[in-house]
């Protein structure tokens, strides 16, 4: 590829296999780019939120905001930049769905970059891409972060822990459970029991994504049965486990 290309070039790719911990990816001023899994499970935390991003789903992280990425295995990450005057990715963070058409685009852009809209058919490529990932925002994956400090506090246990009940996490933090409440309810939006599920739900797929079976799963993050971990997990993502995961 020539350097006039790549002075030029308006997408550009990035891709590594991260080690277990937590990282922070290259960025630039007048990028942004889409973050997913070419094979296994990541979480990217910023200072209001937590997404997790499992193989089938990426993250758009527009212009400007700083991500870290927590991987409790080795991950194969890929980025793709686009130029953010282009307005492809849009201004908000948001993971998509990767449905088998949109993921061939991107494997092909990340093999194909860097790439200059000058280019007819990089042009075509960089259009349909865009219009695919915006028809195709998933925000059930996101989990708002609380900011009160002993709210933080709380959110932080239980998803470390999402097994133990929530008498235990609310003993822990030293806050009543009414107080704790207003904080969620007015800082993420969410109840405590809403927020609750949806961290064990999404605790859950990092823990399927490591080929861990349903039933151990629904022990694991604090569920009597099988049957009323698939429900809530059916209620929480649209799919039960195995079809989520598969897809």
């Amino acid at each position: 590829m020539s350097n006039s290309r790549q002075q030029a070039s308006q997408v550009r790719s990035y891709s590594i296999t991260h080690p277990p911990g937590r990282v922070s990816l290259p960025t630039q001023p007048g990028w942004d780019y889409l973050l997913f899994a070419h094979e296994g499970l990541f979480t990217v935390v910023t200072d209001e939120d937590a997404w997790t991003v499992p193989a089938h789903r990426a993250l758009c992280v527009p212009n400007g905001t700083r991500v870290q990425i927590e991987t409790a295995r080795r991950a194969s990450i890929r980025c793709l930049y686009i130029a953010a005057d282009l307005g492809c990715l849009g201004d908000e963070l948001r993971v998509v769905n990767l449905m088998p058409l949109t993921r061939e685009l991107v494997a092909h852009a990340v093999d194909a970059a860097p790439m200059t809209l000058e280019d007819p058919a990089d042009q075509a490529l960089v259009t349909l891409l865009a219009a695919r990932l915006d028809a195709e925002t998933d925000t059930r994956l996101r989990l708002p972060m609380p900011t009160d400090p002993l709210a933080e506090q709380l959110a932080t246990s239980i998803m470390a822990h999402p097994a133990t009940p929530l008498d235990e996490h609310l003993l822990k933090a030293g806050a009543s459970r009414r107080t704790i409440e207003r904080c969620f309810t007015s800082e993420t939006g969410m109840s405590l029991g809403q927020w609750r599920r949806r961290a064990r739900i999404l605790a859950a797929v990092a823990m399927l994504s490591q080929g861990e079976s349903v039933t151990r799963v629904a022990n694991d993050v604090g569920y009597a049965t099988p049957s009323s971990f698939i429900a809530a997990f059916r209620s929480e993502l649209g799919a039960p486990p195995r079809a989520f995961m598969r897809n």
